[in-house]
Formats: structure tokens, sequence, C-alpha cells
């Protein structure tokens, strides 16, 4: 999963980091503390999977309405989950009625805060009320909470990298995907990573699934994309 943390709290905004940097199923966490640093990640949103929104925040250039606009505008169904000191009723349903996932206040319990976050993962891009979390396409099937994948209910051994590239085909199964848009979603804000072309990622995702023979699964379309299909 890729989160985006914006919260000007930098203590709280670095545990949060910690939490969810720690996950087996993470691949990455941005933070930002302010409405600049926001609009940054505002043309690529579309690569988050949760977003987390402190409506406290101490910046006077724009509200969290304007926050939440703008993210709507761009990507309509990402989860959008509010972290607020304000526990008021009136407060939650103008939350709401602007089309945010949740609320939660604080204090929160950050086992609360990771157990709401993963549940609106599997709601809105696994397309699963599954509480055992397994997620299963002809005979391949994602465990996300483990982030494990198996095929004939034998794990498939990939490195962490190759498991979040093989979810982002599976969650978008049968779709087209533009080479740009994965590789975005593999390594935005990765300045570490010198090798970011995508071919070779999937070359070597592909040659771990060869054993298995569903290697032919990922298509490549006229170059510049590709699709998961059996």
């Amino acid at each position: 999963m890729n989160f985006l943390i914006i919260e000007d709290d930098i203590f709280l905004a670095s545990k949060l980091k910690y939490l969810f940097d720690k996950r087996e199923n993470t691949n990455l966490v941005t933070v930002v503390n302010n409405y600049l640093q926001f609009l940054n990640e505002i043309s690529i949103i579309k690569i988050y999977d949760v977003i987390l929104l402190d409506i406290n925040l101490w910046d006077k250039l724009k509200s969290w309405i304007d926050i939440i606009k703008l993210i709507r505008d761009k990507a309509i169904y990402v989860p959008i989950i509010i972290v607020s000191w304000i526990d008021d009723i009136a407060n939650m349903a103008k939350v709401f009625s602007l089309w945010a996932s949740d609320y939660i206040i604080k204090p929160f319990r950050f086992e609360e805060l990771e157990i709401r976050v993963l549940k609106w993962f599997k709601t809105n891009f696994l397309k699963s009320e599954d509480s055992s979390n397994n997620i299963i396409y002809n005979w391949l099937l994602y465990d996300c909470d483990k982030n494990n994948f198996y095929y004939n209910w034998i794990i498939i051994n990939l490195t962490k990298k190759n498991k979040y590239l093989l979810s982002i085909f599976f969650l978008d199964k049968e779709k087209f995907l533009s080479q740009n848009f994965i590789e975005n979603k593999l390594f935005w804000n990765y300045d570490l990573f010198q090798n970011k072309n995508i071919r070779i990622y999937i070359y070597r995702l592909r040659k771990s699934l060869k054993y298995i023979w569903i290697d032919n699964w990922i298509k490549n379309i006229r170059g510049e994309w590709y699709i998961f299909k059996k």
C-alpha cells in the first residue's frame, strides 16, 4: 500500500509513518506537514491507496475542505480517513458530506487506526468484505493482511517489491494499466532507486511466476500498456 499522511504535528506524523512503514504490505509512506507540501502530491494523488488527513492543520492558506475537494477532483475513490481533536456531530456530518471515508477522534489508539486503514483498503480496492482477508482470482489468492500470494494454496515466494507490483495488477485485473502509472505507484519519491525501469521489474515478476505457469497472465500491449488477465 501507498500512504499519504497530511499532519502538521511533526511528532505524531513520524509515529504514523513508523506505524505504516513497518507493515509488510507497505510500499511507500509520504508525510506532508502543510498545504504547500500537499500541492506537490496532488498531480500524482492516484498512486496513494489511503490518505490520512488532520483537519486541524495550522495552515492559513487553505482549509481541510479545500484539500478534500482537490483530492476528490483527482481521485474519487481513494479512502480519506480524517483525524481530529473535534468531537462534534455537526463537524462529522460536514466531513462525511464531502465524501470523507472515516472520522477518528484524537487521541486514538494506533492499533484501531491500523485496523480501520486495512478495512478501507480492502473495501475500496480489493472490493471485499471477506473477514479472512483472502481475495481470489482464478486460483491465485492474495492475503492482504499477511501480504502473501498463493496459487492452488501454495505460497509464491516473491520479494517485497514484486509482491507490491503483483498487487497492483491484482487489484486492477483485466484492466489496461499504463507503464507510467505502474512506475509512479512503485517508485514515486524513491530517490534511492537508480534503476526505475518498470520492464526490468515486470521481467523479474514474470520469472518468479513462470514456475507455476502463470507468467503469461501479465501481458504487454503495444509497449506502453499492461494487462493482468488469464
